[in-house]
Formats: structure tokens, C-alpha cells, sequence
């Protein structure tokens, strides 16, 4: 019996990354993987942000939406597709569509895995923007209900709302766990604290090109506003500690220079979960992989600059702000200066707090059962 095919419909760079991220390699044995990749058909400049792309011979690349359309109904009777495409715009609607019309089933992804920045609410005219919002995703749903997926995957009761808002009720919820969660499911890593050393989550900021480049947004703070002093702020957690500050790059940076960033310090691309389990703390700002330091229960610290606090980026300190409240875990500007009592008393962690934060935003399962086994009994062969 031939196997169903499967066809990630990705509006990124495609990297093994995201391979693993889908847990492909766990699907592979059971359909046949066909992954679609349109940043160059739909957002070329956005590709300055990647260093890397997957050589995966089930990757194909295509420059224009026509192109694509052809290659996809040549072969979407009966597939399934994964979608990370959302209908934003009329472009995006049209692919969407496209989806729905010609494949079995479409699935799309609302993992989550990180807090989202606040948005500031005058009080004054909160009740109208309240109901102005609800109309608007009312409307949105309705009128877009024919280009929505058949399911949405959810990681978090976080997720679990957004998508009962955004999505129409015809899109069925799939109980999953976010990416980084999964993986954490799925390998045989163990907390541990054999090495005396620590480990920043790098996200590229500021010095690369990042999500920024998609949305249009311009770069507040500049490389030389922020890594003298993060780099003293790593010197003094060494000499307090009497750690290492290694650091973990972001996947869409590997094979850039982080030189001229972090000096010689020890850069590593492709194994922070690794490197979470193996450290003593976790240094970030605002990233999805602080899971990693939640699922290891590790201690985490967040870091900001005067000129995030000052609010000169309220987006950058809104996600700080947000993940310092839901984990528990304490700011420090590294344009300040601290005492070793200081650090030791934020390396307590908060229990609590961290569990709230793993069913917010982390899993919406209890059966810990991994995304790909989920997706193998709900989605590509269910039971009847």
C-alpha cells in the first residue's frame, strides 16, 4: 500500500532545524515528505535573516507562487499538509485557499512556547476596544472560514485560546506540545549539573537580521549599545560563580561570525537543549528555548540594558517583562552593577511558577505522548 504523502507548506527558510522541529524523521517511516518552500516566492528580503537552509532532497524551493501552485496539485489528491502559511493578506489568503481546495487535509501550528508582548490599553476606552477586537475576530472568522485549515495544532492553554479566536469553528483543536517541549519528550537527555558553566540564549540581537526584516520593524538598539557590557555582565557571573558562559546561537545564525559579538567566548550552534541540561543557569532575554531551562529546571536569568528599560523598544521590554513574570525569574541590567548575593539569590527558582508556565504555554497534553505520535493517531492514521 503506497504511502499518504505529506507536504510542509513552509513561508520561511527551510532549515533541518525545522526537520526536527516537525519531528520528520519520526513521520518519515510512515508517509511520504514532500517540504514546499515559498520565502522566495513571497518574501525574498526576509531571507537575509537565515545563515543556512536545509540540502534535504525532500525540500524544494520555488520562486513563484505559480510555480508552486503547479508542483502542489500535481501532487496534493489525498495529501496531507502542514501549514505555516496564515491568511494576513491577499496573497497568503489565495495559497491558503489553494490548500483547502486540494488537499485531504490541512493542518496548521499555534504551539506557542513563548509569552507575547503586552499591548498598552488606555482605560479610558478599554470597554469599546474590547468589543471592537471581538467584532473584528468575529467578522474575520466568518469571512475567512473557507480558507481555514480542517485542524490546528495547540500548545498551552495560551494557544488553546488564541486559536478558539482566530480560527474558525469549523477548525478542529489538536491537543499538542510546543516544539521545543516535544523535543524535550522525545530525547533521552537528563538535568544535569556536571559542568561548572552557564549558557545565554542567543536570539541575534541586536547584529543579525531577524524577524524584524519580515514585519518592517527597525532596529532600536545597536551592537555597540549592547555587547560591551553583556560580555562584563558574562565576566562578572564567571568570577561570582566560578562559571563558564558558553553561548548557544539561534538556528537561523549558524555559520555566521559571532566573533565580533561574543569575542572568544565558546559559540555552539544546533545543541541548546544540550547545553541547557548540561549547564548550571540559563542567561536570555526573550526566546522560546527558556523552555529548555523550564523543562530541566534550571535557573534562569533575564537580562535587559538602560535603554531597554528607558522603553526606547517597548516591544523588547514587554517580552522581557512578561517572561521575568510567568517563570519567576529576575531581570538584571547589564548596565548596572551587582553582588554575588545579588546573582545567588536569582538563581532560586520558583516552582510554582514554572509549572503554571509549563500548562500556559508549554503542552496542552498530560499523556506527555510527543507531537509525531500525536499527529500519527489523530491526524494521519486515526482510528475510526
Amino acid at each position: 500500500m503506497a504511502k499518504k504523502k505529506l507536504i510542509v507548506v513552509w513561508p520561511y527558510r527551510f532549515r533541518d532545524f525545522d526537520w526536527q522541529r516537525f519531528e520528520l524523521e519520526f513521520l518519515a517511516p510512515h508517509v511520504e515528505i514532500h517540504v514546499h518552500e515559498l520565502i522566495d516566492a513571497l518574501t525574498p528580503d526576509f531571507a537575509a535573516a537565515y545563515a543556512n537552509q536545509s540540502e534535504n532532497p525532500a525540500v524544494k524551493r520555488f520562486s513563484s507562487l505559480k510555480e508552486w501552485r503547479h508542483e502542489f496539485k500535481k501532487i496534493s489528491k489525498g495529501a496531507i499538509v502542514f501549514s505555516h502559511v496564515r491568511p494576513t493578506n491577499l496573497k497568503s489568503t489565495l495559497i491558503c485557499l489553494t490548500l483547502r481546495r486540494s488537499a485531504e487535509t490541512v493542518v496548521s501550528f499555534l504551539l506557542g512556547g513563548a509569552v507575547v508582548p503586552s499591548s498598552k490599553k488606555s482605560t479610558l476606552i478599554l470597554p469599546i476596544s474590547a468589543f471592537a477586537k471581538r467584532l473584528y475576530h468575529l467578522s474575520r472568522r466568518n469571512l475567512l472560514g473557507l480558507v481555514m485549515p480542517h485542524f490546528v495544532a495547540v500548545g498551552g492553554s495560551d494557544t488553546e485560546q488564541r486559536a478558539a479566536r482566530d480560527f474558525s469553528r469549523g477548525t478542529r483543536s489538536i491537543k499538542m506540545n510546543s516544539f521545543d517541549y516535544s523535543q524535550h519528550l522525545i530525547s533521552d537527555l537528563t538535568s544535569t549539573s556536571a559542568l561548572m558553566a552557564g549558557v545565554y540564549l542567543d536570539t541575534g540581537f541586536p547584529g543579525f537580521p531577524r524577524d524584524e526584516v519580515l514585519t518592517g520593524r527597525t532596529e532600536l538598539i545597536s551592537a555597540t549599545d549592547w555587547y560591551p557590557n553583556l560580555n562584563k555582565f558574562f565576566e562578572f557571573v564567571e568570577r561570582a560563580l566560578n562559571y563558564q558562559i558558553d553561548i548557544a546561537i539561534h538556528p537561523k545564525h549558524f555559520g555566521r561570525d559571532h566573533s565580533q559579538l561574543f569575542g572568544e567566548r565558546r559559540c555552539v550552534g544546533g545543541e541548546t537543549p544540550e547545553m541547557v541540561a548540561s549547564r548550571n543557569l540559563v542567561i536570555a532575554t526573550n526566546s522560546t528555548a527558556i523552555s529548555y531551562a523550564v523543562c530541566f529546571e534550571k535557573p534562569l536569568i533575564l537580562v535587559w540594558s538602560d535603554l531597554i528599560e528607558s522603553g526606547i523598544d517597548p516591544r523588547k521590554k514587554s517580552f522581557i517583562q512578561n517572561f521575568a513574570f510567568e517563570t519567576g525569574a529576575t531581570i538584571f541590567n547589564i548596565d548596572r552593577e551587582y553582588t554575588e548575593k545579588d546573582l545567588r539569590d536569582a538563581l532560586v527558582i520558583d516552582h510554582a511558577k514554572r509549572e503554571s508556565y509549563k500548562r500556559k504555554y508549554l503542552t496542552s497534553r498530560t499523556d506527555d505522548k510527543p507531537n509525531y505520535q500525536v499527529l500519527l493517531d489523530e491526524v494521519i492514521n486515526p482510528k475510526k
